[in-house]
């Protein structure tokens, strides 16, 4: 079977690398290449296990790290609080460990098969159904490239984000995102002397309505992220604007002050949200990844979602056979209800990502405090494995 893939970030990667050695792959991705940047995230859950039985997880393990934990500092820069997440990791049997974003595609790319066909630069305008058969069912899908270049598949996947333009061709009237209240902003740069004064533990701050983290990323690099929050009914994407970034987050803690003095021209912004769409395929084109199932970075398992989802998809497509549409049906009803779980942890989170009163703030810290009770790493552990 002819697959094209659009999108070359880590739920197409992730996918490509499931198909391969049964389908013919083409990965398009509209970027010029890799994109660097991107933000720490915390790699755990269903896409751990998958990652396993994929038998990338030490490519992928080789490019984390585990941190001691997160230290919470005041604006006048004194700590407040710390949790280690070293017993949360023991208590995962292992399962965790922090990377790049940015690093899980590298990670992904240094182990796709070759057969696997990955165009850069190639941007998707439209996507249309072709070889319509019996009661209007299409024999597969053609995708037209801004180039005018047009692609034929037996099945065309959209793993282009959380704003799919193919997820209202699929879903209509879903095709927006769903915001969930904040702007994020993140970004990388060399500052080898600041790296050193973080060392293991992440930097957050413990602040009313905007929280800013610090980080040591590795060679020397610093990692920051922002969030503040905004109008829910905005949908808009931000555009990055360094000098509006320093003067909305200042003041939250000295070492973030000189992060943001650091602050590039480009960087990551844009809002918190969720895809919510009805149905994931339609015909001969399915959503996968973050077009079908976003979460938010409120809930943290965005690329575990992404490499598990991946995988469901590919087992479901491998079990139908010539069945096409059966395995679109299978993957969608074996894996929804555990993406629709995370989505919903989630939108629970919400309001308490960045605390909107003192109130909000002295709960929060009053809830660190219960995290480091003994048992509390085993709970938060099964919590996250569904036992």
């Amino acid at each position: 079977m002819d697959v094209t893939v659009i999108g070359g970030g880590i739920a197409g990667l992730a996918l490509a690398h499931q198909l391969a050695p049964d389908h013919d792959v083409t990965v398009l991705e509209a970027s010029p290449g890799p994109r660097g940047g991107g933000y720490m995230i915390d790699f755990f859950g269903p896409g751990f296990v998958a990652a396993e039985r994929m038998g990338i997880i030490d490519e992928l393990r080789a490019r984390g790290h585990v941190y001691e934990g997160v230290r919470y500092g005041t604006p006048d820069g004194a700590e407040s609080g710390r949790i280690d997440v070293r017993p949360l990791a023991a208590a995962l049997g292992g399962r965790y460990f922090s990377i790049l974003r940015p690093e899980v595609e590298l990670g992904l790319l240094a182990v796709l098969p070759r057969s696997v066909d990955l165009r850069y630069g190639a941007r998707v305008v439209a996507v249309r159904d072709i070889g319509l058969q019996g009661g209007g069912s299409p024999r597969g899908a053609l995708v037209e490239l801004a180039d005018g270049t047009t692609l034929a598949s037996d099945l065309v996947v959209a793993c282009d984000g959380v704003r799919s333009p193919v997820r209202e061709r699929v879903a209509p009237g879903h095709g927006e995102i769903v915001p969930m209240g904040y702007r994020v902003a993140s970004y990388l740069y060399p500052d080898p002397e600041l790296a050193g004064e973080l060392g293991e533990r992440m930097l957050m701050t413990d602040t009313v309505g905007r929280v800013g983290w610090a980080y040591a990323a590795g060679d020397g690099r610093v990692g920051a992220m922002f969030a503040e929050r905004n109008d829910a009914a905005s949908t808009e994407r931000p555009v990055p604007d360094r000098e509006r970034l320093q003067c909305d987050f200042a003041g939250l803690h000295p070492q973030v002050d000189r992060v943001l003095a650091n602050a590039p021209e480009s960087f990551y912004d844009d809002l918190a949200a969720q895809a919510i769409a009805p149905r994931w395929s339609r015909g001969r084109v399915v959503l996968a990844g973050d077009a079908a199932h976003a979460p938010s970075l409120l809930a943290g398992q965005g690329t575990s979602l992404a490499i598990a989802g991946a995988e469901a998809l590919a087992r479901s497509l491998r079990a139908a056979g010539p069945h096409v549409e059966v395995g679109l049906v299978e993957y969608e009803r074996r894996w929804r209800p555990t993406a629709e779980q995370v989505q919903l942890a989630g939108r629970r989170s919400a309001s308490f990502f960045a605390p909107a009163t003192r109130l909000q703030l002295r709960l929060q810290q009053i809830a660190r405090r219960a995290v480091m009770l003994p048992g509390a790493s085993l709970f938060a552990a099964r919590s996250v494995l569904g036992h």
